[in-house]
């Protein structure tokens, strides 16, 4: 058990955050579909030129990639509730009370404006 505490390496906290934030860089610009851990292990080991298949790294790896992945399904989770409230106003043909509201103001607005152009244009100068 010596021998293990003996290996462990210290990482500071600017190690650390820069691994995290290189895991996240290579997330966003990846396919969620095709990504995976050991591969954004790999690519942020090339980008960041360390070895980070070893542990404490890959530790601090697979949190970066959990964190992120616990967003982008709170994300979906968001996104897919407002698609699903349009999708049913859509299939039921209802339109919200708001929007109803919003479409007229702005039909009324451009109609006030067009009054104001034409009684500007017929007005002598």
């Amino acid at each position: 058990m010596e021998e293990e505490e003996a290996r462990q390496v210290v990482i500071d906290n600017d190690l650390k955050k820069k691994i995290k934030e290189t895991v996240k860089k290579i997330l966003k610009r990846s396919s969620l579909l095709e990504i995976t851990e050991i591969k954004a292990r790999e690519e942020a080991s090339s980008e960041l030129n360390l070895d980070l298949s070893r542990d404490p790294y890959k530790i601090i790896v697979r949190e970066a990639v959990d964190s992120f992945i616990e967003k982008a399904i709170m994300t979906i989770d968001t996104e897919m509730g407002k698609l699903h409230t349009q999708i049913v106003e859509d299939v039921d043909g209802e339109v919200t009370e708001n929007a109803t509201k919003t479409t007229t103001m702005k039909k009324k607005k451009k109609k006030k404006a067009k009054k104001k152009v034409e009684e500007e244009e017929s007005s002598p100068a």
